[in-house]
């Protein structure tokens, strides 16, 4: 499974999500979707605009979380 973080770095830069918007011009319905990880489609650019911002890596936002086996 697929999980994003950019709550823990918007939480770390205590920015909003209108902010985040703002100062990435990304619409903030696509940033609510990030935030609470409903996002179905990435964007690229919105990676490249997320990691310059928090000046992180994309490791940083997206962590691949391997789901158990139901046997």
């Amino acid at each position: 499974m697929i999980k994003f973080n950019i709550h823990k770095l918007m939480a770390d830069s205590r920015m909003t999500q209108k902010e985040l918007s703002i100062k990435t011009n990304i619409h903030i319905s696509t940033i609510n979707k990030y935030y609470h990880d409903t996002i179905v489609r990435v964007d690229r650019e919105h990676l490249n605009l997320f990691c310059k911002l928090f000046n992180c890596n994309v490791q940083d936002l997206i962590e691949y979380i391997p789901e158990e086996d139901s046997e």
